[in-house]
């Protein structure tokens, strides 16, 4: 992933942990792959995948891409057995989502914009646990340039001025001699 991609996912991260607060027990940044029912409620905020296209011609100029990032958003809760019929609080919190990321401006900056959103919801078995998910994937776009590193090697600047000419010297204008040396700090 980029270091774009990487950024924008700290920053959901950080945003959903903010916004829900206590609302999940467990907030993680990758996909669970497993899941003890001592963590739940759960919440997860992960990089999907990123495809960089050429922004321009790709062999001109700096390498330069519009990024299509995918964000994960996983949340999970144990359902009772006798519960299964209703509608879990999981769907309002999920829905809380796109208010606490699209309403950030910190968030919105960091892209060009949202290309669209998929919510799924699913029921599933872990164990003895029943588990409700709701995953939505969300994408996003932004663009990145990687401009040329060129060692700066300048060390002394030398200016040596004269006025006025010598021509106009020698009719008796008064000459003016200045040397400068200016050392550079970087």
């Amino acid at each position: 992933m980029s270091h774009w991609a990487n950024t924008i996912h700290a920053k959901a991260l950080e945003l959903v942990k903010i916004g829900f607060g206590s609302t999940f027990k467990t907030y993680r940044q990758t996909p669970m792959l497993q899941v003890q029912p001592g963590d739940l409620p759960i919440l997860a905020v992960h990089l999907l995948r990123e495809r960089r296209e050429p922004d321009g011609q790709p062999n001109q100029t700096v390498p330069k891409f519009v990024h299509n990032l995918t964000l994960g958003f996983s949340g999970a809760v144990h359902v009772e057995t006798d519960k299964q019929e209703d509608i879990h609080a999981l769907e309002g919190w999920m829905s809380t989502l796109d208010d606490i990321l699209l309403s950030d401006p910190n968030f919105v900056r960091l892209t060009e914009g949202v290309l669209a959103m998929d919510r799924v919801g699913q029921y599933a078995k872990v164990g003895e646990t029943t588990l409700f998910e709701i995953r939505i994937e969300m994408n996003l776009q932004f663009r990145s340039d990687f401009q040329p590193r060129v060692p700066d090697e300048l060390k002394v600047v030398h200016i040596e001025t004269q006025f006025p000419d010598k021509a106009h010297a020698e009719i008796g204008t008064p000459q003016l001699d200045r040397v400068y040396d200016i050392e550079t700090s970087t």
